[in-house]
């Protein structure tokens, strides 16, 4: 067995020789950049203490103004905090700077640069470019914790390929014959490996679009198989409808009186978690977005938590307990955030993931379950009528 263990030894280092940009044996990732909210963590990563891997691809696709652009503004904000450099590259030239120092981006082009591209092989060239330059910098500085990255493409939805682009220029209105999904295969094929080697967090956001053909359409994000086989994590984004509910958890941000109409507060992001290789898949959640402030750390953590058994209904209707730790006094969903209730079960369930327990919720939503309950009801209505019959 030693004999085996020293020639394993020897070919590493030949093949890291050869290949500096080999990543050699079964790896997880050792650093995670947190999305800036608990239960959006929790979905990417399963842990409420996690969020974005480094070295892996992460997308968010879905439904225009679903709140994908808010998403990603709010990872920015969290990486720069953590010392993060971040790279956008824009192909909707749709980056806005007002929002991004209003959520609390450091626009400062030491710490975020933004490069605007048309076509995925100038995105290609573009993220080949940053990553190289990141890869030399952290060798130079001893190691990858040396220089983190988070680099961002916005969007693959907006990107054509060359080849369209030069018809289009040449005035040839031709139909795009897979050039685009070819195209972004390769610009897939080229960047994954230097995102692993740079333990660069790499976002990609894109267009969802429904499946035509099949009896059960669901959607999915466009540009052809790869944009569903590359990222190791796909979030998908459509629109909610904003509740009365959710006032309550946003009054103790509001100093001044909240805005009377729902609409002008800002949007509701439905996030499903469509596939990860790192958690439970198809987890749900509805998340309200202000636009006055961007993504809050507790939004949607109330029926999360309730929706999978954290918390429980009191001892009075409209008020709740924490399952964990059963508490004297229970709260109502106005208190929950204003009153510390929130911060009281987020650090026990932080605590509880630090000592290695795991939360893995098999994920149902608030309908879900409410179909569940009437699919019950109809199911006993029709027993108690068969034995009325015989």
């Amino acid at each position: 067995m030693a004999k085996t263990n020293n020639l394993f030894s020897k070919m590493r280092k030949n093949i890291l020789k050869k290949n500096e940009d080999a990543i050699i044996d079964l790896t997880e990732p050792k650093i995670w950049a947190s999305s800036g909210n608990y239960v959006l963590n929790h979905i990417l990563s399963g842990k409420f203490s996690r969020g974005y891997p480094a070295g892996r691809i992460t997308q968010i696709f879905g439904d225009s103004g679903a709140g994908k652009s808010y998403l990603q503004a709010r990872a920015i904000a969290e990486a720069q905090k953590n010392g993060y450099m971040v790279a956008v590259i824009d192909s909707e030239q749709a980056v806005s700077q007002d929002y991004l120092e209003k959520v609390g981006v450091n626009i400062d082009p030491d710490m975020l640069m933004t490069v605007q591209v048309h076509t995925v092989e100038q995105t290609q060239d573009m993220m080949i470019e940053v990553l190289e330059g990141v890869k030399e910098e952290q060798k130079a500085l001893g190691g990858t914790d040396e220089l983190k990255l988070m680099l961002i493409v916005d969007s693959l939805g907006a990107l054509t390929s060359a080849k369209a682009l030069d018809n289009a220029e040449k005035g040839h209105h031709a139909a795009d014959m897979g050039t685009k999904a070819k195209a972004l295969t390769n610009m897939f094929n080229q960047t994954v490996q230097k995102i692993g080697a740079t333990n660069c967090v790499c976002i990609v956001t894109n267009h969802g679009a429904m499946e035509v053909g099949v009896m059960f359409p669901v959607m999915k994000p466009k540009g052809g198989q790869c944009t569903e086989y590359m990222p190791s994590i796909s979030l998908r984004v459509t629109k909610g409808k904003i509740k009365p509910a959710d006032l309550a958890e946003l009054e103790y941000m509001y100093d001044s009186p909240i805005p009377k109409h729902l609409n002008s507060l800002g949007i509701v992001a439905r996030i499903e978690l469509y596939k990860s290789r790192f958690t439970r898949p198809f987890r749900k959640v509805q998340i309200m977005i202000p636009y006055d402030f961007g993504l809050p750390e507790f939004a949607g953590a109330f029926d999360y938590l309730k929706d999978n058994g954290i918390i429980v209904d009191g001892s009075r209707k409209g008020y709740y307990n924490f399952s964990d730790i059963p508490q004297d006094k229970d709260f109502s969903r106005k208190q929950f955030i204003k009153d510390g209730w929130a911060n009281m079960i987020m650090d026990h369930l932080l605590e509880q993931e630090s000592k290695c327990h795991m939360y893995d919720f098999i994920m149902k939503s608030s309908d879900e379950v409410a179909a569940e309950v009437s699919a019950n009801a109809d199911m006993i209505s029709e027993e108690i009528n068969d034995s009325v019959k015989d």
